[in-house]
């Protein structure tokens, strides 16, 4: 299981996984011209955590916009914490948005109602 570290660019988050750390984050903006190649290796990586799970795992979130094709990627990726969680791990999921943000707000609530059985804080960014 290898970790990743994807720069962030005008179009894309940064994305960072370390197993030996348990840390997932992704950072930014999400709107890549092609999502399933910008987040299929993510999503993958994530599935194959669940081989792998690490004692606890930190998931941070902190995306200041996103397009319609990067929430479905994101659906993918809370997929592959459920399978984690239902695996045994256990994961924390902090989900910050700026504080005027409702747009963020609510698709961080969105996700919690969408998997309840994951911890999933969402919180304004300080």
């Amino acid at each position: 299981m290898n970790d990743l570290n994807i720069q962030e660019t005008e179009r894309t988050p940064e994305i960072k996984l370390s197993v030996s750390d348990g840390v997932f984050s992704i950072r930014g903006e999400s709107f890549p011209e092609d999502v399933s190649a910008f987040y299929g290796q993510v999503i993958e990586s994530i599935d194959l955590l669940k081989e792998n799970i690490p004692d606890r795992f930190q998931v941070i979130i902190e995306l200041i916009y996103t397009n319609s094709s990067s929430i479905k990627a994101l659906y993918r990726i809370f997929e592959g914490f459920e399978s984690i969680r239902q695996g045994g791990g256990n994961l924390d999921i902090l989900w910050y948005f700026q504080e005027d943000d409702d747009i963020m707000e609510e698709l961080g609530e969105d996700f919690h109602d969408r998997f309840p059985d994951l911890k999933i804080n969402v919180k304004p960014k300080n």
